[in-house]
């Protein structure tokens, strides 16, 4: 892919949009450019290979000149203006000067092209990217945030104004983990909420927007890429199990229309394709990728040997095999086996040197580690229970977690069928507060609904605003009834004392 974007890397450096089967190339978007330095330094970190970012450095360099070209009144943003669009091609939001979108891409490849310059030798370079990428995120969490509505604006327009349409382009500065953790925080809820929502995915604007059409390209319909974003956002800053929601809002799209496919953007009101493209590759990707960056935590780092892990699995999962997690010529297996008391991670590697990994796995609110326990090829030691573990496997280790108490909603997963409307909940927020776990959902009004929470070992002695139905060993499952209301959904807060 890297090679193919190089073959056709225009002579100022920028990068092309679409190439037809005709041969005909077009250079007609401003984010193409930086996704191309950010796909170079992903691809470093994954496998380690600097001879080929040596011999393609002309072309990335190129390619870096080209962006900051585009900065025609220094502001340190790269430019839509003159440049081309990203993502939005039309319609309301369209007509940024900068996009929050493009103005983290740009901060993304500032920071790949950090990491390319370092593993080049090449100080000074990387020590201007890394001082451009943080003003860059410094102008994204101060200048691009509406303090008013606790939002990030959509775009910076030519006249220092703002496109304040709030819309789902919050998640690409969240995924890229650029936003400070108290805005994300905010956030989160209004992304899980229905008015972006559906039970097949996240719509690019409110349903209660003024711009919302359902079958709008840019203004309501459920584009597969924008759930994916939102998952890996919701990973990033703490939401596992409204990520793991996405990733199967995702992956059930295969097993409607185009059999194996997953289409480019369907219906914001209905399940059912807007008729634009039924076999969308980034559609497809972003069932994996948040799979793999944001649920196993995946985050490679092959100059330094080094691998970290921060696997988020859903509270009620007891055991999971992920197999051939390769970066470099490394290649390792990890198991996951859980009880009420213990959880247990087997690692098996295979290399030709130690491989350095920092692991640290994802617990239920509450859960408290008693002792951690590490063996395999060495002398078996205790760890610390507020230590992260990091540990060098030239082939088997074994990490055992004693654990005690805890609590988690699980994911809701939603199953419509094609042409059906969205009737399912909204897990907005949970917290734990002393022994007190709140979990704020969303319901069709008037409709009662069941959602489970894993709390294992652990006793519920109360539940305000939801009844226990049953219990299945660690799992409580909870009828809420929504009540009739002036709005399509309404809200619930549930109060879980234990």
């Amino acid at each position: 892919e890297l090679e193919f974007y190089q073959k056709f890397q225009d002579l100022n450096g920028k990068i092309f949009h679409e190439v037809s089967t005709s041969g005909f190339v077009h250079y007609d978007a401003s984010d193409a450019t930086p996704l191309y330095i950010v796909l170079a330094g992903r691809y470093l970190h994954s496998t380690g290979d600097v001879d080929f970012i040596k011999n393609s450095w002309q072309n990335i360099q190129k390619a870096i000149d080209y962006c900051y070209s585009t900065d025609t009144d220094n502001d340190l943003l790269i430019e839509n203006t003159n440049v081309g669009h990203g993502w939005v091609e039309g319609g309301g939001l369209f007509g940024s000067h900068t996009s929050l979108y493009l103005a983290s891409c740009w901060a993304a490849a500032l920071d790949e092209a950090v990491y390319m310059a370092k593993a080049l030798g090449l100080k000074n370079e990387a020590e201007k990217y890394r001082k451009d990428a943080k003003s860059v995120k410094d102008i994204i969490n101060n200048k691009f945030y509406d303090k008013k509505s606790d939002y990030y604006y959509h775009g910076l327009l030519s006249d220092g104004s703002f496109i304040e349409e709030q819309t789902i382009m919050p998640a690409i500065p969240m995924l890229f983990g650029q936003t400070d953790k108290s805005k994300a925080t905010a956030i989160l809820p209004v992304f899980a909420s229905d008015d972006f929502t559906t039970d097949w995915g996240n719509r690019i604007v409110m349903e209660s927007s003024k711009l919302f059409n359902p079958n709008g390209y840019h203004t309501g319909s459920v584009w597969p890429l924008f759930t994916g974003w939102t998952a890996l956002a919701e990973y990033e800053y703490g939401n596992s199990a409204q990520g793991f929601t996405r990733i199967m809002d995702n992956l059930r799209g295969y097993q409607n229309w185009g059999l194996g496919f997953v289409e480019e953007v369907l219906n914001g009101e209905t399940y059912k394709p807007s008729g634009v493209c039924p076999h969308q590759c980034w559609s497809e990707t972003m069932v994996l990728q948040p799979a793999i960056e944001g649920m196993l935590g995946l985050k490679p780092d092959a100059i330094d040997n080094t691998l970290r892990l921060s696997p988020r699995f859903p509270a009620g999962w007891d055991s999971v095999s992920v197999s051939n997690i390769r970066m470099g010529s490394h290649l390792l297996d990890m198991k996951m086996e859980r009880n009420e008391s213990s959880v247990i991670f087997s690692f098996k590697h295979k290399g030709e040197s130690n491989l350095k990994i920092i692991f640290n796995p994802e617990f239920p609110d509450g859960t408290q580690i008693n002792t951690i326990g590490i063996s395999g090829e060495f002398e078996s030691k205790n760890l610390k229970t507020d230590e992260i573990p990091e540990f060098y496997i030239s082939k088997d280790i074994i990490l055992k977690y004693k654990t005690s108490g805890g609590i988690s909603v699980l994911p809701v997963i939603n199953n419509p069928e094609p042409g059906d409307e969205s009737n399912g909940i909204r897990v907005l927020s949970s917290q734990l507060n002393n022994n007190t776990y709140n979990v704020v959902i969303e319901g069709l009004a008037g409709t009662e609904k069941k959602i489970e929470v894993y709390c294992p070992g652990g006793k519920i002695t109360e539940v305000k605003n939801a009844v226990i139905l049953s219990q299945n060993r660690s799992i409580y499952t909870l009828s809420v009834r929504f009540d009739s209301g002036d709005g399509k959904y309404e809200r619930k807060d549930i109060s879980i004392k234990l």
